[in-house]
């Protein structure tokens, strides 16, 4: 699963947590988009006790690349690395575990 967010997004705030559940039992890596310098990012973490695995997106090239529109943004990907899910928006952390689930068969 790849999620962008942003630190000055308030659905990203509210969906942080569900990301957290998620990424104890599911490979998760998150893109923190034009939210800062990797300190800053690491504050916002350390200051939500948060510890899902962050690529610093200072400049939004990747959310760029990933046509990324708006925050949060989810991508979910099979084993094959094929794409089987897009979100954008919140969702919860059983909405998004079920996908999962199902993007592993």
């Amino acid at each position: 699963m790849v999620n962008f967010w942003a630190t000055w997004c308030p659905i990203c705030a509210l969906e942080e947590q569900n990301i957290e559940n998620l990424s104890k039992d599911f490979e998760v890596i998150t893109i923190a988009t034009q939210s800062g310098s990797n300190e800053e990012i690491e504050k916002y973490l350390k200051d939500k006790n948060l510890s899902f695995k962050v690529v610093n997106d200072e400049y939004g090239l990747l959310s760029t690349e990933f046509n990324v529109k708006a925050f949060p943004t989810t991508f979910i990907y099979d084993k094959n690395k094929n794409l089987k899910f897009t979100e954008v928006g919140y969702t919860s952390t059983f909405g998004l575990k079920l996908r999962l689930l199902w993007s592993s068969f």
